[in-house]
């Protein structure tokens, strides 16, 4: 019987959606994860990176009003701004790429078979999808802005508890940059390597 490492992300991803909708209260509710799982599917990627030589970008975004909203509007608000931006950063990913919600309004995404400046093109848009969302509660329109933090592949060598240990901690590096550069904005944890030939910075939709 195939391992899960060799279903493909897809599989995966149903996996995991399958539990988010056993777990909704009320139904519009997407539930969080946890580190955990978060950990199980980034260990998938690091075993199926090490086989295949790809190269892969944890994107890590987090909304830079959550607490003020929930704060200020509530968990109904919240609740729904949710599936919002659950909708729109699918919109926004290709069909092999996955994304979790985690607590407290961060988000992450994988993006296999992706280089840094190709992730970075793609976090951009995404930052700007976000500042761009109308988004409307009771009446009232809520401007909208995120951070992001990005890592990739350093050793994919590594065994896969360790890289995708190490990937995770890059990514809130990276995600912390973006907080201390005033938010709204995108860092990535790696330098850009110089070989512009090797990295094209766009990645197929």
């Amino acid at each position: 019987m195939a391992q899960d490492s060799d279903r493909g992300p897809g599989a995966w991803w149903a996996a995991v959606r399958r539990r988010w909708q056993a777990r909704r209260d009320p139904p519009a509710r997407i539930a969080a994860v946890d580190e955990a799982q978060l950990m199980d599917g980034l260990k998938r990627e690091a075993a199926r990176a090490q086989r295949h030589g790809h190269d892969g970008v944890l994107i890590l975004l987090e909304l830079d009003p959550w607490v003020r909203l929930q704060q200020q509007y509530g968990e109904d608000c919240i609740r729904a701004l949710d599936e919002r931006l659950g909708q729109l950063a699918q919109q926004q990913l290709r069909g092999g790429d996955w994304l979790l919600p985690l607590p407290r309004g961060v988000w992450a995404a994988y993006l296999p078979c992706t280089d840094p400046l190709g992730a970075l093109d793609a976090a951009d848009r995404l930052r700007a999808r976000v500042a761009t969302l109308d988004y409307r509660w009771q009446g009232q329109s809520l401007p909208l802005s995120a951070s992001l933090g990005l890592a990739h592949w350093q050793d994919w060598k590594r065994e896969p508890q360790q890289g995708a240990d190490q990937l995770l901690q890059q990514a809130r590096q990276a995600l912390a940059m973006a907080r201390g550069a005033g938010c709204n904005c995108v860092r990535a944890y790696a330098a850009m390597p110089s070989g512009r030939n090797r990295y094209s910075g766009t990645r197929p939709a």
